[in-house]
C-alpha cells in the first residue's frame, strides 16, 4: 500500500474500522493522506501465453501424440491450442518493456484438461493441476526462466487465477445440470443434520459432509479422473457445491457451476486453506508478483475477507510489499463493482465502469455527462485503504473483445484515418486517465476481431488462422502470413511515446485528477502530483473544437507534451478531431492559504442504496485533501476514508463537494453517529469542520 505522506499504518477491514481509536485527539492526528495501492502505478500489458509467440515448437502438442482430442493442438482453428508459450514471452520480454509497460499479465498457467466440447483449454480456466505448469506452454523451468527474464527487464509478472471452479470433471446422476435451491435441497451434514452453509462460512464449526448425503446431487466422477486434480484435495467431491448449472440468477451466482464447470464449496475451511496453500506456492516457488482473480463475483466474500490478507502477508515476506491483485467482476456499474472493494477486502478490480463508458465516448464523442458520472462515482471506492486510482483500467479484453472491434462499428470502412484516429484517441484515455491501465496484446498493432471470445484472441506470431490472415487492422493491411511483432506500427509508436512521457512524470499515473471540463464532446481533466499540475484534454466529435480550462496553478506557461493540439495565453486549447491534448504547467503549483471547510448534512442518494454520503465543500480552487472521520456519540473516531477531489456536477451531483460514504447497514436503526472533516491544503496548512449529528433510520 502507498501513501501520500506518513499516516494510516493500521490494517483495515470493513469501510470504517481504522485508527485513530481515541475518543478526544488534536485535529491533525484526525487527518490521514489518501493512498495509492499497488496497481495505482503500474502498467499493465495482458498477455494470452498461447496467442502470443511460439518459442519452443517442440511443446506445441504438450507431450501427447497429434490429433485434436489427443493433443488439442489444432492451429488453424480459433479454438484450439496454437503453439505460444513461456519461451515465446521471454524472447518478447524487451518488446513489452520498450513499450513502457511494468507489468506483464498472463492467462492462467496451470495444467489443463484437454479440451472440453468443442474447444481446447488454451486460455487457461479450466485447471487441473494448480501446482504445475501446462506442457503446451513449457515446462517449470520456462516457467521461471520467464518470470526471470521479465524482473531483469523491470517487470512484474501477474498471474491470473481461479478459485471458483475447476475443469468439468464431476457430473450427476442423469446428466442434470438444472440448479436446485437451498430452500428446497438444503445442505446436510454426514450425520443428516440440515444447515446454512452461508451462516458457517470459514468457521471451524462447519460440519463434515458425505457426498452421498450432504448434496442436492449425488456427485460422480468415472474412476479414471477420481485423482486426476491436483492438490488432493480438490479430488474429494464434498469440496464442491454439487448444486447444478449457473443461471446467473441469486444463489446459483455462488453456488452455481459456472458454464458447467465445477464449483469449488469455498465456505469450507480447508477449501479456504487450500487455495491459500496453492497461491502461496506460486508467490514462493515461481516467484510471482500479483494476482489476476478470474469469476471473482462467483465466490463468497467470507473466501476472500480470509484469502487475500493471508496472500498479501505471504507476498510481503517474500520482499513483495507491492503486490497487485484485481478481481474480474463483470459488472459495468460502479456501485456494484465498488461493493467488492470497500466490503470484500480486495484492493482493486478490473474497471468495467470504465470500459463502458471511456468506449463509448471514444466511439462517438456523445455524452461527456457519462464520463463525468463515472469518475463523480469514484468516491464509492474511498476507504481507509482504497480509492478508485488502484482500479485497473482497460478498454479491451479476452471476452468482451477489442476497442478495435467497437470502434470499427463506430466508423465507416472507406474512413480508415478516422479509425486511426479513434484508436488513438482510446489510447490516451486508457493510459492518461487514472487507475492501474491494462492493455490487451495486439491493441497496440490494430487487431480488430470479428467478435468478443474466441474471434478477439488472435496471433501475434505468424497465424495458421485463414480469416485472421486477411482480417481488416486498425492503421495497416491484414497480417497475411507475416508476424506482428516485425511490423512497424503507429498505435505502438504513440503508446510507447505516452508511456515515455508519463515515466517521465508520474503524477500523469497515479497523480489527483480533477475533472474540468464536460460538454459538447469535449472532456479535459488536471493531474497533480508533487505540485506539478497538467492538463488532458479530449476532443471525441468529428471537427476541430476549442474549450477554455480552468486550472490551479495560475500565471504559469503551460507546454504541449503531445497531441494534436494548440493552446493560448488564457489556456484557450483547440483540439483537432478525434484528438487529444496532454499540457503541462511550467510553473509549480503552491498554496498559502489554509483551507476552510464546511460539513453539509449527511444525506442519502438515489443511486447509493444504504450508503450514506458525507460531503465537505472546500472554497476556492486549491489542491485539497479531506479526511473524514466518524464515531457514535461519545465514542472514539474512526476513518472513514480520505477525498483529494471535487465532484463535477452532473445531473445526479452536486458539483465541487469532497465525499466519502458510509454504510448504514453497519449501525443499528436509531444510532447517533458524528462526522468531522478535515482538510490539508497545497500548503501543508490543516483545519477541521465543525462536527455533523445524523440519527441512523431505517
Amino acid at each position: 500500500m502507498k501513501f501520500r505522506a506518513a499516516g494510516i499504518t493500521s490494517l483495515v477491514m470493513g469501510i470504517i474500522l481504522a485508527t485513530p481509536t481515541v475518543a478526544n485527539v488534536s485535529t491533525s492526528a484526525l487527518f490521514a493522506p489518501t493512498v495509492r495501492g499497488a496497481q495505482s502505478d503500474e502498467s499493465v500489458y495482458f498477455v494470452m501465453t498461447d496467442r502470443f509467440e511460439n518459442g519452443d515448437s517442440l511443446n506445441d502438442f504438450g507431450g501427447a501424440t497429434e490429433g485434436r482430442y489427443a493433443s488439442g493442438y489444432v492451429p488453424d482453428e480459433i479454438g484450439w491450442w496454437h503453439g505460444g508459450d513461456f519461451k515465446g514471452i521471454t524472447s518478447r520480454v524487451n518488446y513489452i518493456k520498450d513499450m513502457g509497460f511494468t507489468s506483464i499479465w498472463i492467462t492462467p498457467p496451470v495444467k489443463q484438461v484437454i479440451f472440453q466440447g468443442s474447444s481446447a483449454s488454451y486460455h487457461g480456466y479450466w485447471g487441473l493441476d494448480f501446482l504445475t505448469v501446462d506442457p503446451h506452454l513449457g515446462t517449470e523451468a520456462d516457467f521461471k526462466e520467464m518470470v526471470k527474464a521479465a524482473h531483469n527487464a523491470g517487470l512484474k509478472v501477474i498471474v491470473d487465477v481461479v478459485a471458483n471452479h475447476t475443469a468439468d470433471v464431476i457430473y450427476y446422476p442423469n446428466y442434470a445440470s438444472e440448479y436446485l435451491e437451498s430452500y428446497a435441497f438444503p445442505y446436510k451434514s454426514s450425520l443428516g443434520k440440515v444447515f446454512d452453509s452461508k451462516k458457517l462460512a470459514g468457521k471451524t464449526s462447519f460440519p463434515k459432509l458425505s457426498a452421498s448425503k450432504s448434496f442436492p446431487y449425488t456427485p460422480q466422477v468415472a474412476s479414471i479422473n477420481s485423482k486426476i486434480k491436483n492438490p488432493a484435495w480438490l479430488n474429494d467431491l464434498t469440496n464442491y457445491h454439487n448444486r447444478g448449472g449457473n443461471d446467473f440468477t441469486g444463489e446459483s451466482i455462488t453456488d452455481g457451476d459456472f458454464f458447467g464447470l465445477d464449483d469449488i464449496f469455498t465456505e469450507k475451511p480447508e477449501v479456504v486453506k487450500g487455495w491459500t496453500d496453492v497461491w502461496s506456492y506460486w508467490i514462493k516457488n515461481f516467484d510471482i508478483d500479483g494476482l489476476r482473480i478470474d469469476t471473482f463475483k462467483h465466490v463468497n466474500p467470507e473466501f476472500w475477507q480470509a484469502v487475500i490478507p493471508k496472500v498479501l502477508s505471504v507476498a510481503k515476506q517474500q520482499g513483495k510489499s507491492d503486490f497487485p491483485i484485481f478481481g474480474e467482476v463483470a459488472d459495468s456499474d460502479a456501485l456494484a463493482l465498488s461493493s467488492y472493494v470497500r466490503t470484500k477486502q480486495i484492493p482493486s478490480v478490473l474497471d468495467f465502469a470504465f470500459q463502458k463508458n471511456i468506449t463509448n465516448f471514444a466511439r462517438f464523442g456523445g455524452s461527456t455527462q457519462q464520463v463525468v458520472a463515472l469518475f463523480n462515482a469514484d468516491d464509492l471506492y474511498t476507504t481507509p485503504t482504497t480509492n478508485a486510482y488502484q482500479l485497473a483500467t482497460f478498454i479491451s479484453n479476452h471476452d468482451s473483445g477489442r476497442i478495435g472491434m467497437q470502434l470499427s462499428k463506430a466508423v465507416a470502412v472507406d474512413q480508415p484515418g478516422q479509425l486511426l484516429d479513434r484508436a488513438k484517441l482510446s489510447n490516451a484515455l486508457l493510459l492518461l486517465l487514472r487507475g492501474g491501465p491494462v492493455l490487451y496484446y495486439g491493441d497496440e498493432v490494430g487487431m480488430i476481431g470479428a467478435t468478443g471470445d474466441k474471434e478477439s484472441r488472435q496471433d501475434m506470431f505468424p497465424t495458421l488462422v485463414a480469416d485472421w490472415k486477411k482480417e481488416r487492422r486498425i492503421g495497416s493491411a491484414p497480417i497475411g502470413d507475416r508476424s506482428s511483432f516485425d511490423q512497424p506500427h503507429e498505435l505502438r509508436t504513440q503508446i510507447t511515446k505516452l508511456q515515455q512521457i508519463i515515466k517521465e512524470n508520474p503524477g500523469l499515473r497515479n497523480g489527483v485528477q480533477q475533472t474540468r471540463y464536460a460538454q459538447q464532446g469535449l472532456f479535459a481533466v488536471t493531474r497533480y502530483a508533487a505540485n506539478q499540475e497538467y492538463i488532458v484534454a479530449y476532443n471525441g466529435t468529428d471537427e476541430i473544437k476549442s474549450m477554455t480550462v480552468q486550472t490551479s496553478t495560475k500565471n504559469s506557461t503551460w507546454k504541449i507534451l503531445d497531441g494534436e493540439c494548440q493552446i493560448n495565453s488564457e489556456l484557450l486549447i483547440s483540439l483537432s478531431a478525434r484528438s487529444y491534448c496532454l499540457i503541462k504547467a511550467d510553473k509549480k503549483y503552491s498554496s498559502a492559504e489554509a483551507p476552510k471547510i464546511q460539513m453539509k448534512a449527511i444525506s442519502e442518494t438515489a443511486i447509493t442504496g444504504d450508503l450514506l454520503q458525507l460531503a465537505a465543500r472546500v472554497p476556492g480552487d486549491d489542491y485539497v485533501e479531506v479526511a473524514f472521520s466518524v464515531r457514535l456519540h461519545g465514542g472514539a473516531w474512526k476513518l472513514v476514508g480520505t477525498s483529494d477531489r471535487r465532484t463535477f456536477k452532473d445531473s445526479g451531483t452536486e458539483g465541487g463537494l469532497h465525499r466519502v460514504f458510509i454504510d448504514s447497514q453497519l449501525y443499528k436503526s436509531g444510532s447517533k453517529i458524528e462526522v468531522i472533516a478535515i482538510a490539508k491544503g497545497a500548503s501543508g496548512k490543516i483545519s477541521q469542520s465543525k462536527i455533523v449529528k445524523h440519527t441512523i433510520k431505517r
